[in-house]
């Protein structure tokens, strides 16, 4: 009977996690809202309906489970979700639980995303679980959003201006997954843990444009705009506007702290290897970022 269970498993980090499971002889589950989107099929992988907001489906997807790997969407919904998922936990028996948070959560923060973050980990702290907290820096995937622009445009937008200061910290959500694929399979030995999860640099936005240049062998330029601009980009690709309201207040922190954040070698030392750079997250994606033959 499968022991373990992977939420979020139609996104890059959940996928990349079952991927790593699939090559193992251990029986998984996988919680999904709709199982026609399985992302992998493997005799050791199985899947089941679940619902953030249906406490049958979640205790059905629970029921024999020992440890799970939580992730959701980063929304204002987010804590409740984590809360609803805890608490059901608890009633199934299941002993612990790694959750994918973020870097700067604090249940007291003035900004909506760390506050959110924050108030699901307390969730998870004062619950009677055993628990692993994992705090990624920003997904090297989100640069997937931008593929099509450098494809067609040869250009890379960002709202974070061009100071030296305005830089970015990021991790490579192939990283995150060999991370929490370890807790997983080993979790008495990281209880009560809380680790920050980085690449092995700090850049700006014209440092990453210089990147996709060297891998792309063309010039991709880095288009500073306004917080209007990219919010009106964000509308226009279907975000609701409260979430780009939480997204657009870490703007300005980027802008003008980014260069405080600490770079962590928690990666390094769980995985003994090095964290993954944001040049070989491109080398390896670079199909993405080219422009599609007609």
């Amino acid at each position: 009977m499968e022991k373990i269970l992977i939420t979020g498993g139609t996104g890059n980090n959940g996928k990349a996690i079952l991927e790593n499971l699939a090559n193992t002889n251990m029986p998984v589950r996988a919680m999904l809202r709709d199982i026609s989107k399985a992302p992998i099929r493997t005799k050791n992988i199985s899947y089941v309906k679940g619902d953030y907001e249906d406490e049958h489906s979640l205790l059905e997807a629970l029921n024999g489970i020992e440890s799970a790997f939580l992730v959701t969407a980063f929304e204002s919904s987010f804590a409740k979700k984590h809360a609803a998922f805890i608490r059901v936990a608890e009633q199934a028996g299941v002993k612990h639980i790694v959750q994918l948070s973020g870097l700067g959560a604090d249940a007291s923060s003035p900004i909506d995303i760390a506050r959110w973050l924050g108030e699901a980990e307390d969730y998870l702290i004062q619950s009677t679980l055993n628990w692993t907290i994992l705090q990624p820096a920003s997904f090297n995937s989100n640069f997937f959003a931008s593929a099509d622009e450098v494809a067609n445009l040869s250009t890379i937008s960002a709202p974070f201006g061009c100071e030296p200061g305005a830089t970015v910290v990021t991790v490579d959500h192939q990283d995150i997954a060999d991370v929490a694929t370890k807790i997983l399979m080993e979790p008495n030995l990281h209880k009560g843990k809380k680790y920050i999860l980085t690449g092995p640099e700090k850049l700006t936005y014209s440092d990453i444009a210089q990147i996709l240049s060297e891998e792309l062998d063309r010039e991709i330029k880095y288009m500073p705009i306004s917080d209007k601009t990219a919010r009106l980009g964000l509308l226009n690709s279907g975000i609701p506007e409260s979430d780009i309201d939480a997204l657009a207040q870490l703007w300005p922190v980027t802008r003008e702290w980014g260069h405080t954040i600490e770079l962590s070698d928690h990666t390094e030392k769980l995985l003994g290897r090095g964290a993954t750079s944001i040049r070989a997250f491109f080398r390896s994606e670079i199909h993405r970022f080219k422009k599609k033959e007609v």
